[in-house]
């Protein structure tokens, strides 16, 4: 019997001990050393649908290997099957395949014109942003915790000292071309106050140029004529990186993220470069109403674990492709016009700041784990009304309606945490950080993680597109979602018909880094679910506000992913 004990997940030496009445506090030798005092039969457990997760993971545990070396396992099997079957019209599987009844599903309330007001309500705290380890992230916190309070939630606040970096003083950028007097002369001090002919071009903050993650320091004034911008084409020619040396190099990219990012800094550590400015000529962002034409310069960060030494006096921007024309025709003709280059970013990028997690904690019959989260913070530049203040609006809309159906009807069977995580914009590093410093906790007791990042489709359904997905790791939960979103659209017909809602499953060697997810999966093996949206061509600009916000889309996603947790803490 000891063995049979050793063999069964903490979920199920809970739900033993739930059906005999004893406690169920405690990590798994507790919950052994219980039940053998108690001479409990492990032939009398009864688990619910979503822990039956032993057939789940023999799939993924039992392996071949082909002699060229290709490594495959019996879930690879079953999934290919699925694929196969759902290719020729018979449709993916769903609960009743494998169960004679299929789950009963309520919907959980959602309010959308509340989740709108939390939004508004974070975005008013920005200024623009809300940038990590900020005031404005503090002011962001507060206020979210103030909301877990009102709602009778338990507070749990937690900061980490993380790689990050700090504005010390608004950027500056602009050209100058010296004036031309009579025969010819030039002004002994060019574009200096005595030069009257000068021709300035000052490039603004945040619309024309943004700068770029963990970007250095550097002051280049007018009067420093040895600087020059030298074109570096889309980066891969290393000669041209070489030519580089000590002035600042201009790429021009159809797209970036943060692996560019990384790998471009990079290089200009490397061949010692004064600056870098990176150029996008295609993208969502060139396709913005009333900007058609120019690509808005938005922000990436760097991964501060794969750049190594960090460079501390390389400016490092994106400029419009407008501005990057203007720049490329001037100094390209600079043996004529003498063009001069004002450069200046104040930061510290070399050292660590705190950010915040905080979180309301729901206390359930057990201490089996949800948490369900996004990211508070934005990018320094923008609002973030998108990005990801509507991810939040989800969370504290949840974290209501769940402490309400508490009060109404009981505790959820889970604790269901409600958190909201810092560092998000510059490498994950809240979630990261939490998921490090409760990695035993987690492991024994987190059930799922409910992730909302952008879960928001734009005003524009017709040209921006209508579709949402929801994701996730783990079969069982996606086989849920896949029922949840019929019984959506049986009931908000109305609503549904407005949107293609679709769903995927990955492996978790597929899931991508790509939001605070990723710990959860990468760090500590456990499922999650989360939600991505449609249309939003601003996001990461100082465009992402208000004027593009559809609170009927959290309603859908906020509803779908909501009611899982509803029916996992609730449900049969």
């Amino acid at each position: 019997m000891a063995e049979d004990l050793e063999s069964l997940t903490v979920s199920e030496l809970k739900e033993i001990l739930k059906q005999e009445n004893l406690p169920v506090s405690g990590k798994k030798n507790d919950l052994i050393a219980r039940l053998r005092e108690n001479n409990s039969s492990v032939a009398q457990i009864k688990i619910p649908l979503y822990n039956q997760n032993k057939f789940w993971r023999r799939l993924k545990d039992k392996t071949w290997e082909t002699k060229g070396g290709y490594v495959f396992s019996a879930f690879h099997i079953f999934i290919g099957l699925i694929l196969i079957l759902s290719s020729a019209g018979i449709g993916i599987y769903t609960v009743n395949q494998f169960s004679s009844k299929v789950p009963n599903y309520d919907l959980v309330e959602f309010d959308s014109s509340r989740a709108r007001e939390y939004t508004q309500m974070l975005v008013d705290l920005g200024n623009p942003g809300r940038l990590s380890g900020s005031i404005e992230e503090q002011a962001t916190v507060d206020a979210i915790q103030q909301n877990f309070t009102e709602m009778g939630l338990m507070l749990q606040y937690e900061t980490f000292s993380v790689p990050m970096f700090d504005i010390l003083s608004e950027p500056e950028m602009g050209i100058c071309i010296p004036g031309q007097y009579p025969l010819g002369l030039q002004s002994p001090t060019p574009c200096g106050t005595a030069d009257i002919n000068a021709e300035y071009i000052e490039f603004n903050h945040m619309t024309d140029f943004v700068l770029q993650g963990y970007s250095g320091s550097r002051d280049i004034q007018f009067w420093q004529n040895e600087f020059t911008i030298v074109n570096l084409s889309d980066g891969s020619d290393d000669s041209l990186w070489d030519n580089a040396s000590g002035q600042v190099g201009m790429l021009w990219l159809e797209s970036v993220g943060v692996n560019d990012n990384t790998l471009f800094y990079g290089k200009a550590r490397d061949s010692s470069l004064a600056g870098l400015i990176i150029v996008i000529t295609s993208g969502n962002t060139c396709k913005i109403p009333s900007f058609e034409g120019t690509c808005i310069p938005f922000f990436k960060t760097v991964d501060v674990t794969e750049l190594g030494t960090m460079p501390t006096d390389i400016a490092f921007i994106m400029v419009s492709n407008d501005v990057a024309e203007v720049l490329s025709n001037a100094f390209g003709n600079k043996d004529q016009n003498d063009v001069r280059l004002k450069l200046f970013t104040d930061m510290y990028n070399d050292g660590t700041m705190d950010v915040r997690v905080p979180c309301g904690v729901l206390p359930g019959q057990t201490d089996e784990l949800i948490i369900i989260g996004g990211h508070h913070d934005t990018v320094y530049n923008a609002p973030g009304a998108v990005d990801d203040s509507s991810g939040v609006a989800n969370v504290l809309e949840l974290a209501r309606q769940f402490s309400l159906l508490t009060n109404e009807i009981g505790p959820s069977y889970y604790t269901i945490k409600f958190c909201t995580w810092g560092g998000e914009e510059e490498g994950l590093h809240g979630s990261k950080a939490y998921v490090d410093m409760h990695s035993i906790e987690l492991s024994e007791l987190l059930r799922l993680y409910v992730n909302f990042d952008m879960p928001h489709v734009d005003i524009d359904l017709e040209n921006r597109g209508n579709s949402v997905l929801f994701y996730g790791n783990g079969i069982e939960d996606i086989v849920h979602i896949s029922n949840i979103i019929e019984v959506f659209k049986q009931e908000h017909p109305e609503i549904s018909s407005k949107y293609e809602l679709g769903y995927f499953y990955q492996t978790d060697e597929q899931v991508a880094c790509s939001s605070d997810h990723c710990p959860f999966v990468k760090k500590i093996g456990k499922d999650i679910i989360g939600s991505y949206g449609d249309g939003s061509w601003e996001y990461h600009t100082y465009l992402d506000d208000m004027s593009r916000f559809n609170e009927e889309s959290l309603f859908v996603t906020g509803t779908i992913l909501g009611s899982y947790v509803l029916y996992l803490g609730w449900g049969e």
